[in-house]
C-alpha cells in the first residue's frame, strides 16, 4: 500500500474513532440528566465503535504479517473483531430500548457478548500460528464481521422505521442506519470479488468517507431525537398534569373541583332541571380493612365503570370523597323518574362484586338535590345533597331527599355529636341496674345494666333522650364498648365483695359482624379480674343482623369463653325466629309491648304463652320484661315464665341501691 493510502486510512480511523468518543460522552452526558436506558446503550455502542477503530488502526499499523510483533499483533487483531461485534450488539440493544421503552436484563446483554467473544476468539486463534495469508481469513475474519455487523444495523434501521408517530429525525436515523448497514454489507461482498489488494484498499478508503458521514447523521439525529422526545415527554406529563388536575388519579372521574366547575358552566348556559345524587358505600372502611386496600381500589373503579355504563347516562360522575360519589342526571322531572333513577343506582351498587375466593355485596346512602328548585349555582347544590347524604346516613335509610330547614337539623346532630364524643371520653355516662327475678328459685339472679347521661347542663337524661341520635350519629359500637367496659369494672368491684351475680349488656348485633369485639371482651375481662359467667350479652333483636352465619359462630366462641347471650325485645323484629333457628341462644326476653295488654288481650295472651313454649322446646329460659302488676306476674307465673324483669319487682336502680335490693333479697 502506498504512502499516500497509508495515511488517508490512519487520518480518516482517528477521525472516525474521536467522533465516535465525542458522540459517546454526549450521550453519555444526556443519560445521566433524562435517565433513558437506551441513550446509555448507544453510548457504550459509540464507545465501542471507537475502541473498534482505534484496534484496527493499532493492528494495521503492525502489519498482518509482522511476525516481531505477534502477541501485541494478535490481542490488537481480537481486539477489533470483538469490539466490532460488541458495537452490533450494543446498536440492537439500543434501539430495541428505544422502540420499546423496555430495559433489557444486563444478564442477557452479557450473555451475547460473551457469544460474540467466543467467535472473535475462535476467528483469531484458528489463524494465530499461519507464517501466511490464509484465504479462509479473510472471510471468516473480514466478510462474516462485516456481514454480522452490516445485518445488525439493517435489522435496527427496519426496527426504527417500524415505529409508530415517526417524524422526520426519526426517519433520519432509521436512514442513517440502514445507510450504514447497507454500506457494510456491500463492502464484505466486495471483498469476496476483490480479495485483498490495492484496490480493496482504496474501496476501504471511500467506505470509511460513507461512513463517517453517515456516523455523522446518525449521532446528529439522536440528539435531535432526544430533544424531541423530552418536549414529548413533557408535552404528555403536561396533558396529565391536566387530566389529574380535573379526574381522580385512581377511578378516572371528575374530581370535586372539576365537578363544580363543569356543573357551574352547565347550569349557567343550559339551565334546564338536573338531578344531583350525592352515593356513599356503606361501611367501606370495614371492608377495606377485611379484603385489603388493593380490591378496595379495585371496587372503586369497577363502581366507577358501572355509573359509566348505566342506562342513566349520567351528565357527569364525580369521586368527591374517598368511597362518596356525586352523579349528575338530566331529564328526570317526575317522582316517578326520580324513584327509577335512585333504585337503577341502588341495583348497579348492590350487584355482587366477584372475588378471587366468594362474592362481596354492598349497599349504599343517597342523598338528593335538584336545581333549580334547591340551588342555582353548583357549590350550593353540592353542598345541599351532602346535607341529604349525610342524614340518610344518620337515619340509616337508602335515600333522603332535600328539603329547606335540613340545614338546622344537621346543625343540631353535629352540635349533639360533639356533646356525645366529649360525654364518653369524659365518662359521663352512668349505669343503673334493673333486676331480673328468677320465678322458679324466688331470687333476684342477674341485673340488666342500663345507661343514662349525666348531662353537665341538663341533667340526667333518659335513654330515649339520646339513645336515637347515637344510632343516627353511628356511635352506637362506640358508646356499647364504653358500656361494656364500664359495666366489666362494676362486675370486678362486685366480685371484691364476693357478689358473683351476673349483669347483662345490651349491644347492637351489627357489632357481632366486626373483628376484634371478642379480644375486646377478653382484654377487659382479664383487666378487671372478672369470671366470663358474671357477664351476659344481649342483642338488639329489633336491630338485624346482615352475616347470620359470622355472628351465629361468634356467639359460638363466646358460650364456649362461658360468656351466655339472648335476644332483647324478642317478637319485636322480622328477624326472631331466624335468630332461634340459626343462633345458639341461651335467654330470650319477651318484648314488653306483649307483656302490657297480656291480661286484656286474647292474642297478646296466646302468643305469650306460644314464645314461653317454644322457647322451653328448643331448651332456652325465657324472661318477661315490662311486668308491672300482680296480675301479669300471675299469669306468667302460671304459664312457667322462668324470669320476669319490670317496675313491679324494681325500678332501674343506681349500683349503691341495686346492692342493697340484692342483700335484701
Amino acid at each position: 500500500m502506498s504512502t499516500e493510502l497509508i495515511l488517508a486510512r490512519l487520518s480518516l480511523f482517528l477521525i472516525q474513532a474521536g467522533l465516535a468518543l465525542v458522540l459517546s460522552l454526549v450521550l453519555w452526558h444526556f443519560y445521566r440528566i433524562y435517565q433513558r436506558h437506551y441513550l446509555k446503550s448507544w453510548s457504550v455502542a459509540f464507545l465501542v465503535f471507537a475502541a473498534y477503530v482505534i484496534c484496527l488502526t493499532g493492528y494495521s499499523t503492525i502489519g498482518g504479517n509482522n511476525q516481531n510483533w505477534r502477541v501485541l499483533r494478535l490481542a490488537f487483531e481480537f481486539s477489533y473483531i470483538f469490539s466490532c461485534y460488541a458495537f452490533a450488539i450494543w446498536v440492537l440493544v439500543g434501539v430495541r430500548e428505544a422502540v420499546t421503552t423496555e430495559r433489557i436484563p444486563s444478564r442477557t446483554v452479557n450473555q451475547l457478548l460473551w457469544l460474540v467473544g467466543l467467535i472473535a476468539l475462535f476467528s483469531v486463534a484458528v489463524f494465530a500460528f499461519d507464517s501466511h495469508e490464509n484465504p479462509w481469513k479473510l472471510y471468516l475474519q473480514i466478510n462474516l464481521r462485516l456481514l454480522f455487523i452490516g445485518s445488525a444495523l439493517l435489522v435496527a434501521g427496519i426496527w426504527l422505521f417500524s415505529l409508530q408517530n415517526k417524524i422526520f429525525v426519526t426517519k433520519l436515523v432509521a436512514s442513517s442506519v440502514l445507510l450504514w448497514g447497507a454500506q457494510f454489507v456491500l463492502v464484505a461482498l466486495v471483498s469476496v470479488w476483490l480479495g485483498t489488494g490495492e484496490t480493496f484498499d482504496r474501496v476501504v478508503i471511500v467506505s470509511k468517507h460513507l461512513e463517517l458521514f453517515c456516523q455523522t447523521i446518525l449521532g446528529l439525529g439522536l440528539i435531535i431525537w432526544l430533544q424531541e422526545d423530552e418536549r414529548t415527554a413533557n408535552m404528555h406529563l403536561t396533558a396529565k398534569t391536566r387530566y389529574l388536575d380535573s379526574h381522580d388519579h385512581l377511578t378516572g372521574a371528575l374530581n370535586r373541583d372539576a365537578l363544580l366547575q363543569d356543573l357551574n358552566q352547565l347550569m349557567l348556559h343550559h339551565p334546564e332541571p338536573l338531578l344531583l345524587i350525592m352515593v356513599g358505600l356503606d361501611r367501606f372502611k370495614t371492608i377495606n380493612e377485611s379484603v385489603g386496600l388493593k380490591q378496595g381500589d379495585r371496587i372503586l373503579r369497577e363502581v366507577t365503570r358501572r355509573f359509566e355504563a348505566s342506562i342513566l347516562k349520567p351528565i357527569f360522575i364525580a369521586r368527591t370523597g374517598g368511597d362518596i360519589f356525586a352523579l349528575v342526571l338530566s331529564d328526570v322531572q317526575t317522582e316517578k323518574q326520580r324513584q327509577f333513577s335512585l333504585q337503577h343506582i341502588e341495583q348497579q351498587i348492590e350487584k355482587p362484586f366477584s372475588f378471587e375466593s366468594s362474592l362481596l355485596k354492598l349497599t349504599a346512602s343517597m342523598g338528593v338535590a335538584m336545581s333549580p328548585d334547591h340551588a342555582s349555582n353548583a357549590e350550593t347544590l353540592l353542598q345541599k345533597a351532602n346535607i341529604a347524604f349525610h342524614q340518610a346516613k344518620r337515619q340509616q335509610q337508602r335515600w333522603v331527599q332535600y328539603h329547606s330547614g335540613m340545614e338546622e337539623e344537621s346543625a343540631r346532630l353535629l352540635l349533639l355529636e360533639k356533646e356525645l364524643i366529649t360525654a364518653i371520653e369524659q365518662d359521663q355516662f352512668v349505669l343503673y341496674f334493673q333486676p331480673q327475678f328468677n320465678l322458679r328459685e324466688q331470687r333476684i339472679d342477674a341485673f340488666e345494666a342500663l345507661v343514662r347521661w349525666q348531662h353537665p347542663q341538663r341533667g340526667l337524661q333518659m335513654p330515649g333522650q339520646f339513645l336515637p341520635a347515637v344510632a343516627q350519629l353511628g356511635l352506637s359500637q362506640r358508646l356499647d364498648l364504653a358500656i361494656l367496659d364500664k359495666a366489666v369494672a362494676t362486675l370486678g368491684r362486685w366480685k371484691s365483695q364476693n357478689i358473683l351475680t351476673p349483669v347483662a349488656v345490651n349491644m347492637s348485633p351489627i357489632h357481632f359482624e366486626q373483628d376484634g369485639l371478642k379480644q375486646n371482651i377478653q382484654k377487659l375481662l382479664q383487666k378487671y379480674q372478672v369470671p366470663s359467667t358474671m357477664l351476659e350479652l344481649e342483642i338488639t333483636e329489633n336491630t338485624a343482623m346482615g352475616d347470620m352465619e359470622k355472628g351465629s359462630n361468634f356467639v359460638t366462641e363466646l358460650q364456649q369463653m362461658g360468656i351466655r347471650v339472648s335476644i332483647d325485645d324478642f317478637g319485636t323484629g322480622y328477624s326472631s325466629l331466624g335468630y332461634l333457628r340459626k343462633m345458639p341462644i341461651d335467654k330470650i326476653k319477651i318484648d314488653r309491648s306483649f307483656i302490657t295488654d297480656m291480661a286484656s288481650s286474647d292474642s297478646d295472651m296466646m302468643i305469650v304463652k306460644t314464645m314461653i313454649t317454644l322457647a322451653h322446646g328448643l331448651g332456652k329460659r325465657i324472661l318477661a320484661e315490662g311486668v308491672e302488676d300482680e296480675n301479669q306476674l300471675g299469669l306468667l307465673r302460671h304459664m312457667a315464665c322462668d324470669a320476669v324483669q319490670g317496675y313491679l319487682i324494681a325500678k332501674p336502680l343506681p349500683e349503691l341501691q341495686a346492692l342493697a335490693l340484692l342483700k335484701n333479697n
